[in-house]
């Protein structure tokens, strides 16, 4: 593997998600705890939108960057750490429960974050 894969990758997960977000919302939100309602389903919307925001710019990275790729490679491991932080605030705070959702997601960021850290070294 190598960097230029792992950020489609990286892009194709994120399109998993957006899909879940899409066709399945309610059971997006309930496998996280919540309740779902019209209110959240919008605000969805627009985190969906920001999430193929990152997407695009996520495939089109390589094609700009090329050789300097390890740069942006290392700005998405400290991006793929945010994700794990803020879920830890909330199960800290009570804000949401500890559910298996919890450690799936947490263990995907924290793996994208250590491979877009050694494939950026590793350049």
């Amino acid at each position: 593997m190598n960097l230029k894969l792992l950020f489609r990758i990286y892009a194709g997960v994120q399109t998993v998600f957006v899909l879940g977000g899409v066709f399945s919302p309610q059971a997006m939100v309930e496998s996280f705890g919540m309740t779902y309602s019209t209110e959240l389903s919008t605000m969805m919307q627009f985190a969906m939108l920001g999430q193929v925001f990152v997407i695009i710019i996520t495939l089109q990275l390589p094609n700009w960057l090329g050789d300097n790729l390890p740069k942006a490679g290392m700005t998405y491991a400290g991006i793929s750490v945010l994700p794990v932080l803020l879920n830890v605030y909330h199960i800290v705070t009570d804000v949401l429960p500890l559910t298996s959702a919890f450690y799936i997601e947490n263990t995907l960021w924290v793996a994208f974050a250590a491979l877009f850290y050694m494939y950026s070294k590793k350049s």
